[in-house]
């Protein structure tokens, strides 16, 4: 069942329209429409898959954050740049954030627990996957639901996971009952205004519809966040993502079943390209930063 959506879920209002359709090319191939807001330019998927329809969408194999598969070529990059990526992460929370206790909401099999336990935070997770939750669990305490986390903590991280929420507000507000005083909330999502995005249109991976119900612009996260009490601090690159993303989307451009050898090289020099063209602030990806106000 789908759901229609006659107001943007961002800033609420009714100044909505079409934009384009974009193909499921990685589990169903099922087309989507996508519409824009044209008061705050957030994009999402519309009409889109109930909630409690959409966990098939996810059984996919290049959908990775809930395993450690490491049994393909594309696994093991995956796996090694995500290692490369932990370290960076963990020098942004730690830069950003005052004290050391953190929930990593969605955290998948618990990697980023895992890097942050290892530098001394204490830490929380919710995920709501239940075996990658079990496999989380290995390095703190990690929940079904917000609402079952202990206490607040000084920092809220989500690593490409506010693009799958379907009700926005709701979940910001719960970041409220657990985020501290001068908390610290860190958002990463892909950015569908990058140089890449614009170069694969229609066929750019990271619209990865319909699992991704929302896709950030700048302008419509730091909408929809404030509008919900939190202060945007800093926008930062995330410039590895260009390459994994490139990637995916040329192998989506020619309609491959499998990732070839042009794929890898046509996605790497679009990733390097996309990144030189974005400049600092208009990478593939972007982290936001935003204080609890």
């Amino acid at each position: 069942m789908k759901e229609e959506i006659t107001h943007c879920p961002a800033c609420l209002k009714i100044d909505i329209a079409f934009s384009k359709t974009v193909k499921d090319h990685s589990t169903s191939k099922e087309e989507f429409d996508i519409w824009s807001c044209g008061t705050c330019s957030h994009i999402f998927t519309n009409p889109r898959v109930g909630e409690e329809e959409i966990g098939p969408y996810y059984d996919n194999p290049d959908y990775i954050s809930h395993t450690d598969d490491d049994s393909s070529i594309f696994a093991q990059v995956y796996q090694f740049l995500r290692d490369i990526n932990l370290s960076w992460k963990h020098g942004h929370v730690a830069k950003h954030t005052v004290g050391n206790t953190l929930l990593d909401y969605g955290c998948g099999t618990g990697q980023f627990l895992e890097k942050m336990a290892s530098k001394g935070f204490q830490v929380q997770g919710v995920e709501i996957n239940e075996g990658a939750r079990e496999k989380a669990s290995r390095f703190g305490s990690v929940y079904n639901s917000i609402n079952e986390v202990r206490g607040r903590v000084d920092a809220i991280t989500m690593w490409h996971v506010l693009e799958h929420v379907y009700n926005i507000d709701r979940l910001l507000q719960d970041f409220k009952t657990k985020i501290s005083e001068n908390g610290t909330l860190i958002i990463a999502v892909p950015n569908p205004e990058s140089h890449d995005a614009m170069h694969y249109g229609a066929d750019w991976a990271a619209w990865d519809i319909p699992i991704h119900v929302h896709h950030f612009t700048k302008q419509s996260m730091k909408t929809a966040v404030e509008r919900n009490g939190f202060k945007l601090q800093k926008v930062l690159p995330m410039a590895l993502d260009s390459y994994y993303i490139s990637l995916i989307s040329e192998q989506y451009k020619e309609g491959a079943s499998t990732k070839k050898a042009r794929h890898w090289l046509k996605g790497f020099v679009r990733g390097m390209i996309s990144n030189i063209k974005g400049g600092r602030d208009n990478k593939s990806s972007l982290i936001y930063i935003f204080k609890n106000a």
